[in-house]
């Protein structure tokens, strides 16, 4: 994936997941709800805003990844929320952990994405692609902890990024570092109390 914040790509990511994070819940739940087919008055608005990147070509992709940024943006009053975009949580390792930094904290081990799962977002493309990755973060949403946020660019680059297995291969190894790294941590733990 390109540069995360050089690329006007991630920057319209990031623009989106800022403007979220203060948008009413009236407006924000309309963005949860919208029809990629006609939109929503906040995804237009943004779509006036940045009119390179957002266009006839890729409009169904945006909406699904405002759709998506939405769905992640915690419900309630806009000023208590906490920042939605965080470059350093990987798609991938949200993917793994539910959006949880304190995953695991049961047995057994099972990532909130499964790795079956995980196999077939990255083998899709288009259509498929887009409802697959909108299920996944509508998992996701329901463990993610409101201060805990994701990289948005990884977000619109799965979707926008034209070699898919580019796309997958970084999903794929931020996924599994961090599955490794709970994995490496519970054996520690387990070893540990065996002492």
């Amino acid at each position: 994936m390109p540069n995360p914040d050089a690329h006007p790509v991630s920057r319209t990511a990031i623009a989106a997941a800022h403007m979220l994070e203060k948008l009413e819940p009236g407006p924000l739940a309309e963005l949860r709800r919208m029809d990629i087919s006609a939109g929503a008055a906040g995804f237009w608005r943004l779509a006036a805003q940045h009119p390179a990147t957002i266009n006839d070509k890729s409009l169904k992709d945006w909406m699904t990844i405002v759709r998506i940024l939405a769905i992640l943006t915690p419900k309630g009053d806009p000023a208590e929320r906490k920042l939605l975009h965080d470059p350093k949580r990987r798609l991938g390792a949200v993917l793994c952990d539910g959006g949880n930094p304190n995953w695991p904290n049961s047995n057994p081990l099972r990532p909130v994405l499964s790795e079956q799962r995980l196999a077939r977002l990255m083998a899709t493309k288009g259509k498929q692609r887009r409802v697959l990755l909108r299920r996944a973060v509508s998992a996701i949403s329901r463990t993610r902890q409101p201060d805990s946020g994701v990289n948005v660019a990884d977000i619109a680059w799965t979707l926008l990024d034209s070699d898919i297995g580019r796309t997958g291969r970084s999903i794929a190894e931020h996924y599994y570092r961090r599955l490794d790294r709970a994995e490496r941590n519970q054996q520690t733990n387990q070893e540990g109390a065996k002492e």
